[in-house]
């Protein structure tokens, strides 16, 4: 006997319902109305709206992001970061917000140049929508105490004078510190430091005490 995959099951008609922009900009109660009441593990806080926005906003910083990127709220921890164990939790003495959150992990999605001792894993965000787009994330644990999963970023010099994410953490550079160490250390091992010359990040990387105590883009 041959049984149909759930794809193939009902209408399967793409629906604007289910993008998940409307359950990560949306709210507890309103996704409820929206999509049920599965979608309680699936609100603007969650897990895999962490990870959906970083993803979304790593390939084009719209509307949507900026106006997640203004979310204030503080009682939720970052649970969708795929850059290790130093991830703020507090910026001057006050906790990091969601807002805060997607920028640093939309940045740390947009500047990943490789993982190292980690393989990328897909599964969908809201299982049940069979059109739901996937998420992604690294195995083993983006935290763990081998430290197996290393990650190294770096910019492209060309364009980033028009990034939107570079140029919100340079405004709040606390926000990802050892994204910005990363991305440094990086491109000095590479070479292509220097190529930075005459860019807001290269300008940075210039004044900072902690870079011009290693040479600036000299160094």
């Amino acid at each position: 006997m041959n049984y149909s995959s759930i794809s193939d099951f009902g209408a399967n008609v793409v629906s604007e319902i289910d993008n998940p922009l409307t359950y990560c900009l949306s709210t507890e109660l309103n996704n409820g109305f929206l999509h049920g009441s599965s979608s309680d593990t699936l609100g603007p806080n969650s897990q895999k709206c962490q990870m959906f926005l970083s993803e979304y906003c790593a390939q084009k910083w719209d509307g949507f992001c900026e106006a997640a990127s203004h979310n204030t709220a503080t009682s939720y921890p970052n649970m969708g970061y795929i850059s290790g164990c130093t991830v703020p939790q507090e910026i001057n003495g006050r906790r990091i917000t969601q807002g805060e959150i997607l920028i640093h992990n939309t940045a740390a999605r947009k500047y990943l140049q490789r993982m190292h001792g980690g393989h990328e894993v897909y599964e969908p965000f809201d299982p049940n929508v069979a059109s739901s787009p996937v998420i992604s994330y690294y195995i083993p644990g983006r935290c763990t105490l081998t430290g197996k999963h290393v990650a190294t970023y770096a910019v492209d010099p060309s364009t980033i004078d028009g990034d939107v994410v570079m140029d919100k953490l340079l405004m709040t550079p606390a926000i990802a510190p050892m994204i910005l160490v990363n991305i440094y250390n990086t491109m000095k091992n590479s070479g292509e430091l220097v190529k930075l010359r005459g860019t807001k990040l290269g300008h940075f990387y210039t004044v900072i005490p902690y870079f011009k105590d290693r040479g600036g883009l000299d160094g």
